[in-house]
Formats: structure tokens, C-alpha cells, sequence
């Protein structure tokens, strides 16, 4: 099964197809209960991620009955205001079926960059589409999987991953690049500002990927050396000197710290860390000069998880874990910790804020209410931003229950 060229490979999966095909067909039951499942889960809108840049929402949802997701963008409040950017399913056909991979938004919102792939292989293309005609800039960028592209706070240009191993190939993953590229040049000349044996000093194993953090109002940005584990090696330098290439890069925490989220707000570089407090402490130092050991809490440990942290104009928003419902807490600027009130129990897939705008959007979903996108105002209200439509679907007669409340949450 690993190898898909062996002779006797597609024989042996199309056997096993017919066998358990035929016996599925021959269940009575099968198709009203295929047809109750399509009901509840098929025709459903399915909203995947969402961002704020320029003024703008954009986000990535699956329409009903659609089987495959699109790139929206609203300008203003309420439905009504939704256009298509990408729609894969354009792309689509005898040639196989497209797929969009990933995406990001500029922080001026006037371009877009993002990486489609074909049959599900998400070896992605990148490319890069201007927002106000939806038009598609000439430059294509291919092997980009793990782009994780990083935009430059004037949308001028973004730092990428590219990977270099062969496709199909056990190596595909490994000694991938960081490079930068400016809109509007050729993608071949893109400067590599970080690989392996590339700078002295700074030795890494194959399966690390490296990527460039930018943050919105800081002339810094940070590498990071990533690969399965959810903790990062990670290093500062000036920003004009990354996109130079010329970056001497700072220390500041390597595997062993257990630093698992960065942010950077100006000079002030935020560290989530687990080692020594699993259940993590947010800490502060100078990127300038930074200082894990000498970090000032910001946060200390507490009863519940902290899982990320994400930064907006009016402060931190941090994602916590509560026995397994998600909270949601936000270090105000001068240095208190906010509980905000959910509207229900449930769990946040995500939370999603820009550095120049107050507040954030959430996706939270709950035992009996669907996911949805909810916005977060500074002053803690939370309410459903109507971006996912509620399905056709009655659980009025259900309810959910903690099953026990202990003395650290409810599990």
C-alpha cells in the first residue's frame, strides 16, 4: 500500500471496493439511513476559516450542497455582501478535481495569496489574486504545501516555505526553504533566507521546516524551526534585515523551553510556555535582546489550559481549555486578565484577531448548536456575525450536561 506503482496494488483495492460495496448495498436499511445522514451533515453550510484585513471579511466556506469549499469575501455587516474570490469547482474537471488548500489575506486586504491543488494530492500552486477584480496576478508559485505565507504589514510582498523533495517520494518533506517574494517580480530569482548548512550557526534537522513570523507594527520578525512536535526552536532578527537576507538571527527558545505560540507587539515578544507549567504561562521579554530565563509572567499558570494566543489592537486573546470546553479570556492592555462570557458551552475551533482592529472572531460549536463564526467587541460581547446559516435541524428536544463538575472544571 505504500508503493501505488506495484502491479498488484489496484487490483487488491478494487476487490476490497467491490466486496464491502456489496455488502453495504445489501443492508435494508442503508439508504434511508444514508438519506437521514446526507440531511443532517451534506446539507449543511460548513465554514472552514476566516480572516479581517483592509475592512474586509473573507472567509472559506462550503455552500449547501456543494462539495468542495470557496473563498468568500463581505464588505460591511450581514449576508447580501458575499462575493467569490476562488471557486475551485471553476477549475475543476476532465482533468481532475481542484481543491483550495490554504489561504491569507494581505493586511491592506487587497490581495490575496493561496495554493490549489489537484485530486486531493494538496501539492499546492501558489498563486495571488487582486480582491477588487478578483484578477489573478501572473506570478504561480509551485511547491508550496506548507507555504504558511507571512505578509509584509503594506502588502508589497509575503515570506513562504518551499518544499524541495520529490513528489511521491519519502524526501518530499524534508530540507524545505523560506523564501521571500515581492508581487510583481519573477518567483524563480525569490531570494532562500533560510535552509539547512545555509547559515552558520544555526544547524537543523532534515524534517524542520523553517518559517518567517511577520506581526502587524513590528520591525521584527521570527524564524521558526518546526516539525511534528507542537513545540517550535525560535529566533528574532530585524525585519529589513530578514528580507535582505543578511538577518543575524537571535536565540530565543529551543525545543527544551516548550514554547508552543509567539507573538510580537512592537518590541515586546510573548511566549506561551509548558516547560515547568503544563498547563502553560505567558511570559514576556525584549525582542531586542530577548530573555527567556529573565521573561516577566504576564499570565501565570493556572487551573485551566492555555492553547494559543492571538493579538488584536484592544489586547491578547487567549484560547483556554477547561476540562474539555473551551474558554475564552483577553489580557487587557494594562495587564488584567478578562473572563468573556460564551453563549454556550462548547468548543472554539479557533480564534481569529488582527493587530489593528479591537476584538475578535471565534468559530464555536456546541452538543446541540452548530458551528458558527461569532464576533468578540471589546467589551466582551459575543454574538453570531450570521456569516454560517443555521441548518433546517431540531434539537429541541435534546439537552447537554456536564457529566461531572470537579474542582479544576467541568469534564
Amino acid at each position: 500500500m505504500e508503493n501505488d506503482k506495484d502491479p498488484e496494488w489496484l487490483p487488491f483495492l478494487k476487490g476490497q471496493n467491490n466486496h464491502t460495496r456489496a455488502v453495504l448495498d445489501g443492508l435494508p436499511a442503508r439508504a434511508p439511513l444514508l438519506k437521514r445522514v446526507q440531511q443532517l451533515s451534506g446539507d449543511t453550510v460548513s465554514t472552514s476559516r476566516v480572516q479581517r484585513a483592509g475592512g474586509l471579511t473573507f472567509f472559506t466556506q462550503r455552500p449547501l450542497g456543494a462539495d468542495n469549499f470557496k473563498l468568500f469575501v463581505r464588505q460591511g455587516e450581514g449576508a447580501g455582501r458575499d462575493r467569490v474570490l476562488v471557486d475551485p469547482t471553476r477549475t475543476s474537471g476532465a482533468n481532475g478535481h481542484v481543491s483550495l488548500d490554504w489561504w491569507r489575506a494581505s493586511p491592506d486586504g487587497r490581495h490575496v495569496v493561496y495554493g490549489l491543488s489537484k485530486n486531493g494530492s494538496e501539492d499546492s500552486i501558489l498563486h495571488v489574486l487582486a480582491v477588487a477584480d478578483g484578477s489573478e496576478r501572473p506570478e504561480q508559485i509551485a511547491n508550496t504545501q506548507a507555504a504558511n505565507p507571512a505578509w509584509l504589514d503594506d502588502g508589497s510582498g509575503f515570506f513562504y516555505n518551499q518544499l524541495t523533495g520529490k513528489v511521491d517520494t519519502p524526501e518530499r518533506y524534508l530540507d524545505s526553504q523560506a523564501r521571500f517574494h515581492r508581487l510583481g517580480t519573477d518567483p524563480g530569482n525569490d531570494p532562500v533566507l533560510m535552509k539547512r548548512g545555509l547559515v552558520a550557526g544555526i544547524d537543523y534537522d532534515r524534517i524542520q521546516a523553517p518559517y518567517i513570523a511577520t506581526y502587524r507594527g513590528s520591525s521584527h520578525v521570527v524564524l521558526l524551526l518546526s516539525d511534528v512536535r507542537p513545540e517550535a526552536r525560535a529566533f528574532v532578527a530585524p525585519l529589513a534585515d530578514a528580507i535582505a537576507g543578511r538577518a543575524q538571527w537571535t536565540p530565543i527558545a529551543s525545543f527544551e523551553d516548550e514554547v508552543t505560540d509567539v507573538d510580537l507587539d512592537g518590541d515586546d515578544l510573548y511566549l506561551l510556555v509548558n516547560k515547568g507549567t503544563p498547563r502553560g504561562r505567558l511570559v514576556k521579554t525584549s525582542a531586542a535582546a530577548p530573555n527567556l530565563a529573565t521573561a516577566a509572567v504576564v499570565v501565570p499558570q493556572g487551573l485551566f489550559v492555555i492553547e494559543s494566543t492571538s493579538r488584536a489592537r484592544d489586547g491578547l486573546y487567549l484560547k483556554i481549555m477547561d476540562g474539555g470546553i473551551s474558554r475564552l479570556q483577553k489580557l487587557t492592555r494594562d495587564g488584567r486578565v478578562a473572563d468573556i462570557a460564551l453563549p454556550f458551552d462548547g468548543t472554539i475551533g479557533a480564534v481569529h484577531a488582527v493587530a489593528n482592529e479591537d476584538g475578535a472572531l471565534i468559530s464555536l460549536t456546541g452538543w446541540l448548536t452548530p458551528a458558527g463564526i461569532y464576533s468578540v467587541d471589546t467589551s466582551g460581547r459575543v454574538v453570531d456575525t450570521g456569516i454560517t446559516p443555521k441548518p433546517a435541524i431540531d434539537v429541541s428536544g435534546y439537552e447537554a450536561k456536564a457529566a461531572i463538575r470537579g474542582r479544576e472544571g467541568r469534564h
